[in-house]
């Protein structure tokens, strides 16, 4: 017997988001950079509401095949703009915007570490503890865990490392204000090169 166009669709959304929440569930918690740790969670939830929206569609909209395919098209786009793209861009400008602040707070120690090494050393310590949630993961991290670990063993300020570590700090800074704040930075990339976008929308206006 064959399927009617409802059971075939909501099979494929079972199918779909199955596969879909699995993976995303299984890669992404295991970032260590809390910038981007939240994605999965908006992942699982876009997955739900794509579901949820595309059951909607095929119970109370007119069963036709290209119905369906511009529904499940609109459907897939508006869940995505409203439960990852948006609330991910929030969130890591607002991430960013942080880190920033406090790299600023952490250059500041080092300048002064110049002119008074014990007192501003012990700050760039507490500072550095603090803010252990944003700088996690970022390879600035290990470079300031090192400086300090080595400051502390020679209980002075060695100019070439201290200069090592300043210009980085401040070359990081740069780094992060102008760094993609979009949630899949690399995703951009592939559809502009590949013109995915263009024939996107070009479908989308076939189906009216």
């Amino acid at each position: 017997m064959w399927l009617s166009y409802q059971e075939l669709s909501l099979i494929s959304i079972i199918a779909f988001c199955t596969l879909f929440c699995a993976v995303m569930a299984w890669k992404k918690p295991r970032s260590k950079n809390n910038r981007t740790r939240i994605l999965w969670k908006l992942l699982v939830l876009h997955a739900s509401l794509f579901s949820g929206g595309l059951i909607a569609l095929i119970f109370f909209l007119p069963q036709s095949p290209l119905n369906i395919l511009s529904w499940i098209l609109y459907d897939l786009l508006i869940t995505y703009v409203f439960c990852i793209e948006v609330p991910a861009y929030l969130r890591i400008s607002s991430f960013d915007g942080n880190l920033s602040e406090i790299l600023k707070d952490l250059r500041k120690e080092l300048v002064e570490m110049q002119f008074s090494f014990a007192v501003h050393l012990q700050n760039l310590k507490n500072k550095r503890n603090s803010s252990r949630s944003y700088l996690e993961g970022e390879n600035l991290d290990r470079l300031l865990e090192d400086f300090i670990a080595f400051s502390d063993e020679i209980e002075n300020l060695n100019e070439n490392v201290w200069s090592l570590t300043l210009n980085e700090t401040s070359s990081f800074i740069d780094e992060v204000t102008k760094r993609s704040k979009h949630p899949f930075p690399k995703m951009i990339d592939i559809l502009t090169l590949s013109g995915l976008s263009l024939l996107i929308a070009q479908f989308l206006k076939l189906l009216g």
